[in-house]
């Protein structure tokens, strides 16, 4: 996805995060569909507990991890979404947990960003947060030459500063995967809200080992993922975890998030047997009929395969169907307490199958466009600092050495180039004298 950018603009570090997990987690996944959401929840977290732009946070390691892919010197198991400590030849510091290798990040992207102390109850996990200068780096733009160095690529561009002209540099280019973020949540579809029923305090119905809010909340997520991955569309929840909201709530969080459809997802009890769709009290001929009919047929052409009982497309006077402002519908997939229907949906199998149903269904009802299965685009994960081969080091010289060197010139901690032949060399106190003396000077800046 090509985007033009300003090369004069600069994007603050610190400040709020504009998306929301679900549709980080949609964003990465039309590139790689394996992408964890744990992951994205991590950084619209931690960013707000850092005040740290965490969705801009996660564009960064797009970059760094090439879509969360890797392939390079870092490793997946490693939680370091952000090279933090790698250099060529070396992968880095490597973080117990998802949530610890996220908050290295935004405390790194703090500490450039940021003269305060950390939040309270906060404490320091990110390895090289001393060694940055506090507060030397307030824009995304400014992290070229500081957190990436040198931030452009030097086969390409004489300087940093024609880099940036160009828009071409390690921060910019972490800008334009955000501004293609924007893009598509803006123009990826019609919005669909997925309401898995009950929650917290409120288990719903139960029986043979089934709780409805945990199956509703289940297949809600994998209707979600069918969703995403396969149409053009926006998906937000009410709720994506096991928490109690009121059926009001529900309904005003789809009519603030100016939905397209809502889909309200549960299971039956109280001795029947089978599947049955509502729509509110007297829309059977209106958008909510029509969308009914597509949802239950798609639902249906499943089911009755699995030998499962058709009870209807019913109308109701539901509060969730009723107080939203858009087409509902409130779907009851099975019942918890028969035996025959209990053990489907206790087959994960049958429940893959299902959620694949709704979201067929769910396609049908809107018209969405399918999307397209297409190479993901083009993108180049940073690369480290190369130095031409006639640059005064000696013959054979690994390249981890030399970009260790030459990040010792880049700063200006190193000026004299004779220092490349001796590479191997140590140096004599007053040279050591004098890199410290030059690395206090900056320090003090």
């Amino acid at each position: 996805m090509a985007v033009t950018i300003d090369p004069a603009a600069r994007n603050l570090i610190m400040g709020g995060v504009r998306f929301t997990k679900d549709e980080l987690v949609q964003y990465v996944r039309k590139v790689n569909p394996s992408f964890k959401e744990e992951i994205a929840s991590a950084f619209v977290t931690v960013g707000d507990r850092y005040g740290v732009r965490g969705d801009i946070a996660l564009c960064q390691s797009i970059h760094e991890t090439n879509w969360f892919r890797f392939g390079g010197d870092v490793k997946p198991e490693q939680n370091n979404f952000a090279g933090i400590g790698a250099t060529g030849g070396v992968p880095g510091n490597t973080f117990k947990t998802v949530e610890e290798g996220v908050t290295a990040q935004i405390q790194h992207l703090y500490a450039y960003a940021s003269t305060a102390a950390l939040p309270v109850g906060e404490q320091v996990v990110d390895p090289r947060f001393t060694l940055v200068k506090r507060g030397s780096a307030l824009n995304w733009e400014d992290l070229a030459g500081k957190w990436a160095v040198p931030g452009y690529n030097k086969a390409q561009y004489a300087s940093l500063d024609a880099a940036l002209k160009a828009g071409d540099t390690y921060g910019q280019n972490i800008i334009k995967l955000y501004l293609s973020l924007i893009e598509m949540a803006t123009s990826h579809g019609p919005l669909v809200v997925l309401d898995a029923g009950h929650g917290g305090s409120d288990p719903g119905a139960q029986g043979y080992g089934i709780v409805e809010k945990n199956k509703a909340l289940s297949i809600a997520l994998k209707v979600r993922d069918q969703l995403l991955s396969r149409f053009k569309v926006r998906v937000k929840m009410t709720r994506d975890t096991d928490v109690f909201i009121p059926l009001l709530e529900r309904a005003s969080l789809a009519n603030d998030w100016k939905a397209d459809y809502f889909v309200s997802l549960h299971h039956n009890a109280a001795g029947g047997k089978g599947f049955e769709s509502y729509v509110y009290k007297g829309s059977r001929t209106q958008e909510s009929g029509k969308r009914q009919d597509a949802v239950h047929s798609a639902i249906m052409t499943y089911l009755s395969s699995v030998g499962v009982n058709d009870r209807g497309k019913k109308e109701a006077n539901f509060a969730v169907i009723r107080e939203t402002k858009m087409p509902g519908i409130l779907i009851e997939n099975l019942f918890v307490d028969n035996a025959s229907d209990a053990m489907l949906l206790n087959n994960a199998a049958v429940i893959d199958k299902l959620a694949a149903a709704i979201a067929t269904g769910i396609g049908q009802a809107m018209s969405l466009v399918a999307m397209p299965v297409t190479d993901p685009p083009p993108v180049t994960p940073p690369t480290p600092p190369t130095t031409p081969p006639n640059a005064g080091y000696p013959e054979g010289t690994p390249q981890w050495k030399i970009d260790a060197v030459e990040w010792l010139y880049e700063q200006g901690l190193l000026t004299d180039a004779s220092w490349k032949k001796k590479i191997d060399e140590p140096l004599p106190l007053w040279a050591e004298a004098a890199i410290i003396k030059r690395l206090f000077n900056q320090l003090k800046e």
